[in-house]
């Protein structure tokens, strides 16, 4: 799948901030109170109102920023060509059934991984990348943090960090993908978002 750069994220973030100061601006009574208050500022300062405006975006912004990096979705090429190495030599897929029900697996960033579901799948017409930016534009995540991607009918499966920060998992929950709201869980079946699940009857000898 082709994952979002950092100018795909960037330019999201940057969409969802013009929105929210078009929402803002609709308040049209709370505007004329803190006009009144930015006035007054500029007047006893004399800074410019662009500079006023960019300080209170600053504030509301917080520690977290805006913008990423461009070297932030920097993907792991040497690791990833090595596992696509490693992963060819394997031999085909009957070989790797006995590990495809395995809650947690080593990521190539390093520490294992669980398998998330989201609620939303190919019915809403979402796509990886779709996937993939709006968890990471939301729960702050990097590029070396996702795992296989799966998409289902009705919902899909993600594989992120086993130890998962409980503030980022509140984050995500009221994230929506495709207007839907995409409630993610563990996924309590813990199937392989690697592909689907397949039924699994003893070999005989």
């Amino acid at each position: 799948m082709t994952l979002p750069s950092a100018d795909d994220v960037n330019a999201t973030r940057l969409t969802r901030f013009d929105d929210a100061i078009t929402a803002a601006l609709a308040e049209t009574e709370r505007i004329d109170r803190f006009r009144d208050i930015i006035n007054h500022y500029v007047t006893h300062h004399d800074v410019p109102e662009a500079d006023v405006a960019a300080a209170l975006a600053l504030v509301a912004q917080g520690e977290t920023p805006l913008l990423l990096e461009a070297d932030a979705f920097e993907p792991p090429r040497r690791e990833r060509s090595e596992r696509f190495e490693r992963d060819g030599d394997r031999g085909n897929r009957n070989d790797r059934s006995d590990r495809s029900d395995r809650p947690r697996r080593e990521r190539s960033g390093g520490g294992a991984t669980a398998t998330y579901r989201i609620e939303v799948g190919r019915r809403h017409k979402v796509e990886p990348r779709q996937i993939v930016g709006a968890l990471a534009n939301e729960g702050g995540l990097r590029r070396e943090d996702f795992g296989a991607i799966q998409i289902r009918p009705d919902f899909s499966l993600v594989e992120l960090p086993a130890d998962l920060p409980a503030a980022t998992l509140q984050r995500l929950e009221g994230t929506r993908i495709s207007g839907r709201l995409i409630e993610i869980k563990p996924d309590r079946f813990q199937r392989s978002a690697k592909r689907p699940d397949r039924d699994r009857r003893p070999h005989r000898d």
